[in-house]
């Protein structure tokens, strides 16, 4: 009533023209009982036969700011719902939360009793009037739809309704719709399917973009970080201190709490193996070899004979190859051995590893033997008694010309 006052003073108060809409029952003509007219104008907003909607053209630009659906209730839902209140076979009140639809409005009324028929037995075909109307056509084959209704003593009992009933129904609903799709509260399928497409074209592009952008920083990354790394671990070998040697670092690396080893190397023996962890390394000691000859004859004498091992024939090409090396043990690693001007006054000198692997520098400049240190490998010596000949002095001067 309220929403009905409110609506009817707007309009008269417009400077435009105003046009009234209003269902009201005729007790006469519909056959109601004559204090039964309000109930029946109620039934019939709530079962979506006449439901509410004003429109008011100052409202705003679109229809739906100018069209409102206020006052028509479970305005989300398709049918409001009522609760139905009978008694069992024991007498005991049962309640049940039921939808209200149109067919329940009409069978209230006389001039609709053509279309409904009281049922006194079971039967299997029978479908609630509102899950008929969601069945596809094919599916309605063989069914029927029924609502239910409760007598003067309180029984329920289903009554059958006509297929007129059914297409009444889907009327007002195909209507309802209409009406909260002009009030913006449906979206058509059209929109959604538009508005979906251009969401997923959207999220495809930015999803695109980001594993660009993913990509190019992994590559990046993994150009970028083995040379940052390296010079991070050279940066801690060079602070470590020039009196320290590589074997001092990796046994404090072994010694330090929470570091453990990569993994073992098979075969290595006396060098620092990795084994799985954190980076460290850890010294594998050579076994002793503190063993008598005897048991070492006999070893010999009963062990069946080892196949003998082809020798690959090493190529002509590496007669000028040379293994890197120090000339010195007192290398300090300012890698001035590298320089080629450094080196040709180091060979003109006669600086070279003498036999019995002992370094031996000139008698004009301090000779005699110097201590061996920890260092890098040296050149092989040469045989006793005879220094570089003229091969190896080719050699060098060819190494000479490639490094400059």
């Amino acid at each position: 009533a309220s929403h009905l006052m409110e609506g009817v003073i707007k309009g008269l108060n417009s400077r435009r023209p105003a046009i009234f809409n209003i269902y009201t029952p005729c007790p006469v003509e519909h056959g109601l009982a004559d204090e039964w007219a309000p109930e029946a104008a109620k039934l019939a907003l709530e079962a979506r036969a006449f439901p509410f909607f004003t429109y008011d053209p100052d409202g705003g630009r679109d229809i739906a700011d100018c069209l409102t659906l206020d006052g028509n209730p479970a305005l989300d839902d398709t049918w409001p719902t009522y609760t139905l209140t009978w008694k069992n076979e024991e007498g005991e009140e049962e309640k049940e939360e039921l939808p209200l639809t149109i067919a329940d409005w009409a069978f209230t009324e006389t001039r609709f009793k053509k279309h409904f028929r009281l049922l006194k037995g079971d039967e299997d075909d029978l479908v609630l009037f509102h899950e008929f109307l969601e069945l596809a056509p094919e599916d309605r084959e063989g069914r029927r739809p029924f609502i239910w209704t409760v007598d003067s003593q309180g029984h329920r009992s289903k009554v059958l309704a006509s297929v007129e009933m059914v297409k009444l129904a889907e009327e007002r609903l195909l209507f309802w719709h209409q009406i909260r799709e002009l009030a913006g509260l449906d979206v058509p399928e059209t929109v959604k399917d538009t508005v979906t497409d251009a969401l997923e074209r959207q999220f495809e592009s930015q999803a695109k973009k980001l594993r660009d952008e993913y990509e190019a920083k992994m590559a990046e990354l993994k150009t970028s970080y083995p040379r940052l790394i390296a010079r991070r671990m050279a940066e801690g070998l060079l602070a470590a201190g020039p009196d320290r040697t590589v074997e001092d670092i990796l046994t404090q690396a072994a010694a330090t709490p929470g570091l453990e080893p990569i993994g073992p190397v098979d075969g290595d023996v006396g060098v620092p193996a990795p084994s799985g962890g954190n980076g460290a390394a850890t010294a594998v000691e050579a076994p002793p070899a503190e063993a008598s000859a005897e048991p070492a004859a006999e070893a010999a004498t009963q062990a069946p004979p080892e196949p003998e091992l082809a020798v690959e024939e090493e190529d002509d090409d590496d007669d000028l190859a040379m293994e890197p090396y120090i000339d010195t043990a007192m290398c300090t690693s300012c890698n001035d051995h590298q320089r080629p001007d450094v080196r040709l006054r180091r060979q003109q000198a006669g600086l070279h590893q003498g036999p019995q692997s002992r370094d031996v520098r000139p008698a004009g400049a301090g000779g005699g033997e110097v201590p061996r240190r920890d260092h890098p490998p040296r050149r092989p010596a040469e045989p006793e008694g005879e220094g570089p000949g003229e091969v190896d002095q080719a050699r060098r001067a060819l190494q000479l010309i490639m490094a400059d």
